[in-house]
Order: structure tokens, then C-alpha cells, then sequence
């Protein structure tokens, strides 16, 4: 067994273990659960409630309904983000053998290597939601597996997420990352329009 099929294992059992005690504390509270990938062996068990969701709005936002996505989409933002973690030391030792690129490596070969983290994150998710896991005791449509990977524009993101869920499951959050997604495009083509602006004056 290689390094990559090693590390799938060990977070395949280890993530089993730690969704069903998310899911049996949180139950339909729950919104999103998955991982949160921060890069370079950084990997942790992610998820949301809507009651957590209310509460940080209501603390930390301009009650915008622009902040209500990000809020609702932003890991950081989750309270709940190192909780669980404790089921994850054998993933966290493969993490340290997997992640093994020399640093001297190029942008190819860092690319590539994260793309094979992700590509193992999204089939643990894909094997777990076959075993039924997401169905136990919740209604799978109204939750939405994820994996958010740190400063990953929300189109890719999307993209991850039509892969690994339903489109009964699709149908609750796509105008939400169609909105997030529209509101990124608009942002950049303002700063384009200034940027040539400045250009034209100088």
C-alpha cells in the first residue's frame, strides 16, 4: 500500500468515527460537514449549525444579506472548527508521511500535490455518503458535504461540491454560491476598471 492509499484508509476510519459523533450531538442543526484542507499536512474535521450560523451573524456581521454567505460559507468563521479533532491522530501522522514533496519542488509538482490531497478528501467523502453515513438519523438532502480548502475561490469550491452531493442536496445552497460567485466577479472587474483608469492617467 502506497503513502496515498495509506492515508485515505486511516481518514476513511478515523473520519467514520468522528461524523457520527457530529452528527449524533448536532443532528438537523447541522448545515455542511466535511473537511477543511489549510495545505502542507493541515486537515481538519469541518462543520456547521444553524444555530452557530444565527449566533455569529448576529455577533460579528453587518446583518448585509452579502454577509449572511460569507458567514455561512467562511470556515474561519465556524466556532465549531477544532472541535473533534482528537479523532484524527493516526490521520494527522499520515498527513505528516503523505505530505513529503521536497520544498524545492516546483509549482507543477505542489499543484499536483494538492490536488492528489483533495482528490482523497473528496472519495472518503464519496465512500462515507455510500455507506449511508450522512443518512443516519438526518435527512441527507438538507446537509451538504464539503470539502473548503484555504483561499479556494467559491467557483472551484462549487465545482467540488455538485461532484460529491445529490442534486436534491444541490438545490438548497446553489444560489447561494451562484450569488458569492457573482458578487467575486463583480469585485475583480471593479478593481480592474481602477487599476486601467490609474493607468490611462498616468
Amino acid at each position: 500500500m502506497n503513502k496515498i492509499e495509506n492515508f485515505e484508509d486511516i481518514l476513511y476510519r478515523e473520519s467514520k468515527l468522528a461524523f457520527t459523533k457530529i452528527i449524533q450531538d448536532h443532528g438537523c442543526e447541522l448545515y455542511v460537514i466535511g473537511f477543511y484542507f489549510t495545505g502542507s499536512y493541515g486537515l481538519l474535521p469541518m462543520f456547521n449549525t444553524f444555530s452557530d450560523l444565527k449566533k455569529v451573524f448576529a455577533e460579528e456581521y453587518d446583518n448585509e444579506d452579502d454577509d449572511f454567505l460569507l458567514a455561512k460559507w467562511n470556515v474561519s468563521d465556524f466556532p465549531s472548527l477544532e472541535m473533534y479533532s482528537e479523532y484524527f491522530n493516526d490521520t494527522e501522522e499520515a498527513c505528516y508521511e503523505f505530505d513529503d514533496i521536497d520544498y524545492t519542488a516546483s509549482s507543477e509538482q505542489v499543484d499536483d500535490q494538492w490536488e492528489q490531497w483533495l482528490n482523497v478528501l473528496e472519495k472518503v467523502l464519496i465512500r462515507s455518503d455510500s455507506d449511508g453515513l450522512f443518512s443516519k438519523g438526518i435527512n441527507r438532502n438538507k446537509i451538504t458535504l464539503a470539502i473548503l480548502a484555504y483561499d479556494e475561490e467559491e467557483a472551484v469550491q462549487f465545482e467540488r461540491i455538485k461532484r460529491i452531493n445529490p442534486p436534491a442536496a444541490l438545490k438548497y445552497i446553489q444560489s447561494d454560491f451562484e450569488t458569492m460567485i457573482n458578487n467575486r466577479n463583480e469585485m475583480e472587474k471593479l478593481v480592474m476598471d481602477e487599476y486601467e483608469r490609474i493607468q490611462q492617467i498616468q
